[in-house]
């Protein structure tokens, strides 16, 4: 999806006040849940005055995407993982500075100096150049007195009146909880930030860029979580035959066992890796065909113990799609496709009700599968994967435990390390020791074998 260019006349938005600043960033949080990942201290005295500034700065000065392809702002993300694994101030400066800050496209006012408000709410989503519109309005909303980042995710996330709203009001539906999960998942990794480290600044601006994100999942997580009366017709893919080893309706299965019946399912595309173009057509022709698929997933939250349960399926399922299923082979470059996000789940649920809970991780599991089928929809090498030795890579952390590749950049100058490596070493490090990485081998070696003997795997 191209994003609109930016306005003929661009007049650089309005700053906010010190004091404002201060309130959206005063300092950090605690992780809000065991199940959180972890942070390595040995940052050094400045290091968090570094990093309150650059996000200050960043707040203040840039877009969200800083092309006409969407290409996301990344400067928070990069500097809050760099932090939680160590890195002293000099080295979250120079982060900013020499690896952001020549490319990023400039904050501006939305055209004809629109105001957003809860009236008009619906009537600008999905438009980036009405972003900081819909920052200036989240700042007033987070810094409304007893304002809580509980219930600000629950309300603009999860409330069914900011997804789907009977009647209409305006000129379409918020469907606000599919924007989070919108353009390779960005908006979630930036709300999760802001959730993991208690920063209101984080969440404004994370609700800002869910606003302004496409809703173009509607056949996918709108109509699976909040209309589940269908309206549309079956497909002709949805009527295709041969299909005898798929569970009966209503089937409940752990989300493994689904990702052996879609490796099966002849509907899809094969191993072929789709355009970007082709995405949208795909969930069209698809997109009930991977509700079904969601539909089989016995997630359902009642207490802390179904919600660790969960959230353990959930991250080795994306472990297995977009970590083992990114390796190509001995000798291959190791790619571990985009799955990073998962790591932000805890902290997002350390703050919201089950039902939302369960919301979320139904959302995510929904949106992982499509990606993964998008990406060529790759097998899971799991008993070569796991006898081959590992490039230094930081993605190796995910199975092994190895010290991080990031955090001996780090130690170097850790200016030249791809954003992305930062990501994926907290996801390996900052979640050492939460999860049973050999309990979740075996299990994944049973139900494989399960279904082998069923003739579905």
């Amino acid at each position: 999806m191209a994003t609109s260019a930016p306005p003929d006349t661009i007049v650089p938005a309005k700053p906010s006040s010190p004091e404002v600043l201060a309130r959206l960033f005063p300092g950090l949080r605690p992780p809000p849940s065991v199940l959180a990942p972890a942070r390595i201290p040995n940052n050094g005295p400045d290091a968090l005055a570094a990093l309150l500034n650059a996000l200050r700065d960043n707040h203040e000065r840039s877009h969200v995407f800083f092309n006409q392809f969407s290409f996301h702002n990344h400067s928070a993300h990069h500097l809050l993982a760099i932090y939680a694994l160590g890195a002293p101030g000099p080295v979250i400066t120079a982060a900013y500075e020499n690896t952001h800050l020549d490319h990023q496209r400039i904050a501006f006012v939305a055209p004809n100096s629109v105001v957003i408000n809860d009236e008009n709410f619906t009537d600008h989503l999905g438009n980036d150049q009405n972003y900081n519109a819909y920052l200036d309005y989240f700042h007033r909303v987070v810094l409304q007195p007893g304002a809580t980042i509980p219930d600000l995710i629950e309300k603009y996330i999860f409330s069914d009146y900011y997804n789907i709203r009977t009647p209409k009001e305006g000129t379409q539906q918020p469907e606000m909880l599919n924007r989070f999960l919108e353009i390779l998942l960005h908006p979630i990794i930036h709300v999760g930030y802001g959730a993991e480290f208690g920063l209101l600044g984080m969440i404004a601006e994370g609700l800002a860029w869910t606003a302004v994100h496409p809703a173009g999942a509607t056949t996918l997580i709108s109509r699976l979580l909040f209309t589940p009366e269908r309206i549309t017709p079956l497909t002709e893919l949805e009527k295709q035959g041969g299909l005898n080893w798929m569970p009966k309706s209503g089937a409940r299965l752990r989300a493994l066992n689904i990702l052996s019946l879609m490796l099966r399912d002849p509907r899809f595309f094969g191993s072929r890796v789709l355009d970007k173009h082709e995405f949208a057509a795909m969930l069209e022709s698809h997109g009930e065909i991977f509700n079904k698929y969601a539909e089989m997933w016995d997630c359902n939250i009642e207490n802390q113990e179904d919600l660790e349960k969960y959230l353990e399926e959930i991250v080795f399922a994306d472990m297995l799609m977009y970590g083992v299923g990114s390796w190509d082979g001995d000798g291959a470059e190791y790619r571990a496709d985009f799955f990073t996000c998962a790591l932000f789940l805890p902290s997002l649920c350390a703050h919201i009700s089950r039902r939302s809970q369960t919301l979320l991780l139904r959302a995510h599991f929904l949106t992982s599968i499509t990606w993964w089928v998008v990406r060529g929809r790759p097998p899971f090498p799991l008993k070569e994967f796991t006898s081959t030795p590992l490039p230094a890579y930081p993605t190796t952390l995910l199975v092994t435990g190895r010290p991080g590749f990031v955090m001996q950049s780090l130690s170097n100058d850790g200016v030249e390390v791809d954003p992305n490596y930062a990501y994926l070493d907290g996801s390996g490090e900052r979640n050492t020791g939460v999860w049973n990485y050999q309990e979740f081998e075996q299990k994944a070696y049973d139900d494989l074998a399960m279904l082998e003997a069923q003739g579905k795997a």
